[in-house]
């Protein structure tokens, strides 16, 4: 279902031309497909997640090492990815 959801979104931001959100979704679905790789079955919503969360982690922890580094671009481009990302959690409350 999650999965299904970010196929889906991947087609329109490449109908529409949206290439950083391509980018990204495409980034999470191979992550997505390597795990599945690995179980040697699909994941489900909750694994999904799993995979989700550590792609955002790895973000977040990119914008901060651009940010120490002095790279304003990158850790801008980080920040937009992180966004387009995180809608696919839930809110936390």
């Amino acid at each position: 279902m999650l999965r299904q959801k970010i196929q889906d979104d991947q087609i329109t931001a490449l109908k529409s031309g949206e290439k950083t959100k391509l980018g990204i979704l495409r980034f999470i679905l191979a992550q997505i497909k390597n795990k599945e790789i690995d179980k040697k079955s699909e994941l489900t919503d909750e694994e999904t997640m799993v995979v989700l969360r550590k792609v955002i982690k790895e973000l977040k922890e990119s914008v901060e090492a651009f940010e120490k580094g002095g790279r304003k671009e990158l850790a801008e481009d980080n920040k937009k990815q992180l966004e387009i990302a995180s809608v696919y959690l839930p809110s936390e409350i």
